[in-house]
C-alpha cells in the first residue's frame, strides 16, 4: 500500500539524520524551499549511535539562525519518525505541508536560473531587489 502525501514535497533520503549538514538546510531555504522537515529515528534508536543527537541540536541551532536571517523557525520542523510508521510519515508531511501553505511562499524567493550567450549560467533570487 503506497501513503499519499502532497505532490510538493521532495524527499531526499540520508542514511542517518545525524548526516544531515546544516548546509544542507540553508541550501535548500537558499534554493527556494518553503519549508524543511528533518526525520529521523526516534531518541536512543538510532542505528548509528548518536546520529539523533547530533541532529536534535543542530535543528535546534538552525532554528535561530534562519530566525536570524528573517525566516519563520515554523518552517523547519524536526520529527522522529521510525521506519515502521509510514502512517506518521505521511500525516506529518500533510501537517506540515498545510502549515507551511498558511505561511505562504519563502520571503527569500524562488531561485532563476537565466543563461546568457556564451552557456554562462548565473542564478539569483526572484523578486529580489539589489
Amino acid at each position: 500500500m503506497r501513503l499519499k502525501y502532497a505532490t510538493n514535497v521532495l524527499p531526499i533520503r540520508v542514511m542517518c539524520s545525524g548526516r544531515i549538514s546544516p548546509h544542507f538546510i540553508l541550501k535548500a531555504f537558499q534554493e527556494g524551499a518553503d519549508g524543511v522537515l528533518v526525520a529521523g529515528c526516534h531518541i536512543g534508536e538510532c542505528h548509528y549511535g548518536k546520529g539523533n543527537f547530533i541532529t536534535a541540536k543542530r535543528v535546534a541551532v538552525m532554528k535561530k539562525l534562519i530566525s536570524f536571517i528573517g525566516l519563520s523557525p515554523k518552517r523547519l520542523r524536526l520529527e522522529w519518525i521510525a521506519t515502521s510508521e509510514a502512517n506518521k510519515f505521511a500525516q506529518v508531511i500533510s501537517d506540515f505541508t498545510e502549515e507551511i501553505s498558511q505561511l505562504g511562499p519563502s520571503p527569500l524567493g524562488r531561485k532563476k536560473v537565466v543563461k546568457f550567450e556564451g552557456g554562462q549560467k548565473v542564478a539569483g533570487a526572484l523578486g529580489a531587489q539589489r
